[in-house]
């Protein structure tokens, strides 16, 4: 905590920096393993995720004994793997 006297001198630099800072630069203290970002980093920290990372590629392999008992299975395989990419998808 700082008194607010203790600004009551500072200079004032609303439209411009005249002290070696340009007018769209700020100070900043730092603590040892703090790191600060470029406009660009912090441009992709904020992007969404999905813009950052590529989607992943799944390949799913079914065994059966004819083709016939897997059309008799689709609709339990298909259940089954949305359930997968749902839960996938929450990152279990």
């Amino acid at each position: 905590m700082v008194p607010a006297a203790a600004f009551a001198a500072a200079p004032r630099m609303h439209s411009g920096g005249t002290l070696g800072l340009r007018h769209d630069e700020v100070p900043a203290i730092l603590q040892r393993g703090e790191r600060v970002l470029s406009r660009r980093e912090a441009r992709e920290y904020d992007a969404p995720r999905r813009d950052r990372d590529p989607a992943p590629v799944v390949n799913i392999s079914i065994q059966t004994r004819d083709a016939e008992s897997f059309r008799q299975s689709r609709t339990q395989v298909a259940a089954d793997i949305s359930r997968a990419v749902a839960m996938g998808r929450r990152g279990m």
